[in-house]
C-alpha cells in the first residue's frame, strides 16, 4: 500500500473517538458478513452526517458482520491511486473495497451520483451494474436521494434501499444472508423496500415518456419500508473528530419531518407522519459525548417542533454545551425556547422567510407574513441572538419580478433590527434556485429558465451586497442544474452520468445522449403524467399531492 494513504488514513483514524462503547468495529477478517460502507464525498463532509455514521454502527452491532469505511478521495490521494493503480482502500484496515461481501452508499445530495459512479471505477468495480458478475460485491445505495427518485442511480446499484435505514437494515442484512449473488437479490426483490433496478425494464415511448415492466415477480409498486428499530438510538455522532466540516460537534437527529408542509420541501411531506425522538435517549447520548466535546448539533427539519424542546435544550446549557440547531421554524420562535439556545452560548440561529412577499409565501404554504417575521427576529434578538442566518428562494412556480424585489426590503428589514439591538451583528442571505424535488405539490412544475434566474441572481446578488451588515451567498443557477436533473431524471441519463464522471460537460454529455434539458427541467408535467418515480409507494396518496398542486395554482392565479 502507498505511504502517502496509510499516512492520511492512520491520521484520521488517530484523530477519532467512539462515543458508545457498542459498535466500535474489530477485525473484519473471518466476519460472515463484510460491508463496505461508503459516502461519495469527502471525509470531512461523510463524517458530518449521522445517518452514515447509524449504518456504520449498525453492522458493527450484529454478531456476526463488520463494517469498514470508505469515502472519496481527497485530491492528493486521488492522485496517488491514479499514480499506483491501486483499487480503492477502505479506512480501517486498508483492505480493497472490491474485496467485500457488499458496498452500501448512502446518498444525501443528487450530484453524488457521479462521484459514486468514480468511487466504483477506482474500486476496480464495474459500474454498471450489468457488467457485474459472481464474484463482485454487490453495490447497495439507500438515503433521501434513494427515497425520492433512484431512476438516475438505477443503473449503477444492484439494490436500492427505499425507507428509512432503521427499518431498512433488519431485512437488508437478512437478504444478504441468502447464499449467491443471484439469490440476494432475489430475495430483496420480494421484500417491501427494497428496488431491484434489473427486476424492472424501462421502454421509451414516442414523445419521451417511459413504460416500466416488471419482471415475473417483481412487485410493480415498491413500498417504503418506515419506521423505528428498537435497536436503533437516535442518529447521532458516533464517532467525534475534528477532521469534519462540524469540527468536533457532536451532533444528534431529534426529529424527524415537519409538519408546516411547504409545497416544495421533500422533508415534509415524504416523513409523514412527523416523529419525535425520545428527551431521554437524546439526553442519554448527550451526556456520553460531553467529557469529549462542548458543542452540540440538535438536527431535524423543525428542530423546534419536538414536543419537549424547551426541557431538552435547558438540559444540554445546563451540561454546559453550545447548543446549534440546523434551523428554526418562525412558529417555534419563542422565549421559552430560543433564550436558554442563546444562553448557552449560541450567537447565530438560521431561520426562512423564502420569499418576499406574503402572496407568494402563502401560495407555498408558508403561513407567515412578513409582519410576523419581523416579530419573531425581535423575540430572537431579545432572547440574546446576535446573527441571523436567512434562506431565501427564487424561481419558485407563480413568482413575479415584484417577488423578487420584495427580498431586498425584507432583508433590509432585518438587518436594521439586528444592527438596532447587537452591534456588529450579522444578516447571511442565502439565496437558492428553486428545484422541483419527487414527492411534492411541485414534483410536476417546471424549474425557471435558466437567463430568468440568471438574471434575477445577479440583481439579488448585486442588492444584497450593497447592504451594509450583510453577507449575500446567491447559489450559481448553471450550476444547480445538474442537481435539478437528476432530481427529476430517469436511468437514459446513465451515459450522462459516466460522462460527467470522466470529466466531460454536461451539455455536451446530454448531446451525445440524445437527451434534452428542456425536456427534463423546463417543461410543466400534466398531473397525470406517470413519473420515473411513480412506481414508489412513501404512503403519500398521489390524489393529494394533485389536490395541493391544484389548491397553489388557484391562490396564484387569484
Amino acid at each position: 500500500m502507498s505511504r502517502l494513504l496509510e499516512r492520511s488514513a492512520a491520521r484520521r483514524l488517530a484523530g477519532e473517538t467512539w462515543l458508545t462503547p457498542d459498535g466500535a468495529p474489530g477485525s473484519t477478517t473471518g466476519a460472515g458478513l463484510r460491508v463496505a460502507v461508503g459516502y461519495p464525498h469527502r471525509y470531512a463532509v461523510g463524517m458530518s452526517n449521522v445517518g452514515f455514521q447509524a449504518v456504520h454502527r449498525f453492522w458493527n452491532l450484529l454478531p456476526d458482520a463488520a463494517s469498514e469505511r470508505f469515502f472519496f478521495p481527497e485530491r492528493a490521494e486521488l492522485a496517488e491511486y491514479r499514480r499506483t493503480g491501486l483499487p480503492l482502500r477502505t479506512l480501517e484496515s486498508g483492505s480493497p473495497v472490491r474485496g467485500f461481501d457488499a458496498v452500501a452508499f448512502s446518498i444525501t445530495f443528487e450530484p453524488d451520483v457521479v462521484r459514486l459512479v468514480r468511487m466504483l471505477e477506482l474500486a476496480g468495480i464495474p459500474p454498471l451494474a450489468r457488467d457485474r458478475g459472481p464474484r463482485d460485491p454487490l453495490v447497495i445505495a439507500g438515503g433521501p436521494v434513494t427515497f425520492l427518485n433512484p431512476e438516475p442511480l438505477a443503473p449503477f446499484v444492484d439494490v436500492i434501499g427505499v425507507g428509512e435505514a432503521e427499518a431498512l437494515l433488519p431485512a437488508l442484512s437478512e437478504g444478504l444472508e441468502r447464499g449467491s449473488r443471484q439469490g440476494q437479490l432475489d430475495a430483496l426483490a420480494g421484500e417491501s423496500g427494497f428496488y431491484v433496478p434489473a427486476a424492472h425494464e424501462v421502454e421509451t415511448l414516442p414523445g419521451g415518456m417511459l413504460l416500466r415492466r416488471p419482471a415475473p415477480g417483481a412487485p410493480p409498486v415498491v413500498r417504503a419500508r418506515m419506521g423505528k428499530d428498537a435497536r436503533f438510538p437516535p442518529p447521532a455522532t458516533f464517532i467525534l473528530t475534528k477532521n469534519t466540516e462540524m469540527s468536533g460537534k457532536f451532533l444528534v437527529e431529534v426529529s424527524r419531518g415537519c409538519p408546516t408542509l411547504c409545497r416544495f420541501c421533500w422533508a415534509g411531506w415524504n416523513y409523514l407522519p412527523k416523529r419525535s425522538f425520545g428527551v431521554d435517549r437524546l439526553l442519554d447520548l448527550a451526556r456520553r459525548a460531553r467529557p469529549h466535546t462542548d458543542r452540540i448539533g440538535l438536527v431535524s427539519t423543525a428542530v423546534g417542533a419536538h414536543r419537549e424542546i424547551v426541557p431538552i435544550v435547558s438540559d444540554l446549557r445546563d451540561q454546559g454545551f453550545r447548543v446549534s440547531v440546523s434551523s428554526v421554524r418562525f412558529e417555534d420562535v419563542r422565549d421559552e425556547f430560543v433564550r436558554p439556545l442563546a444562553e448557552s452560548g449560541e450567537r447565530t440561529v438560521a431561520i426562512a422567510p423564502e420569499v418576499g412577499t406574503d402572496r407568494l409565501r402563502i401560495a407555498i404554504h408558508k403561513r407567515v407574513r412578513n409582519a410576523q417575521i419581523f416579530e419573531k427576529v425581535e423575540v430572537l434578538l431579545d432572547a440574546g441572538v446576535e446573527n441571523l442566518k436567512l434562506y431565501l428562494m427564487i424561481g419558485l412556480p407563480g413568482e413575479t419580478e415584484e417577488d423578487v424585489a420584495g427580498i431586498v426590503p425584507l432583508v433590509r428589514r432585518i438587518r436594521d433590527l439586528v444592527r438596532s439591538r447587537r452591534r456588529g451583528g450579522r444578516t447571511i442571505a442565502s439565496v437558492n434556485p428553486f428545484i422541483p424535488k419527487p414527492g411534492t405539490p411541485f414534483q410536476w412544475k417546471p424549474m425557471a429558465p435558466l437567463p430568468l434566474l440568471v438574471r434575477r441572481m445577479r440583481r439579488l446578488q448585486r442588492a444584497l451586497g450593497s447592504l451594509d451588515g450583510v453577507e449575500a451567498h446567491c447559489k450559481s443557477p448553471r450550476l444547480e442544474r445538474l442537481q435539478a436533473l437528476l432530481s427529476v431524471g430517469d436511468r437514459r441519463l446513465a451515459p450522462v452520468i459516466l460522462d460527467l464522471a470522466a470529466g466531460r460537460g454536461l451539455q455536451p454529455s446530454l448531446a451525445r445522449a440524445g437527451l434534452s434539458v428542456d425536456w427534463y427541467l423546463y417543461r410543466e408535467r400534466g398531473l397525470d403524467e406517470e413519473l420515473p418515480w411513480s412506481f414508489l409507494d412513501t404512503g403519500m396518496k398521489p390524489a393529494l399531492l394533485r389536490d395541493q398542486a391544484r389548491k397553489a395554482a388557484a391562490l396564484l392565479a387569484a
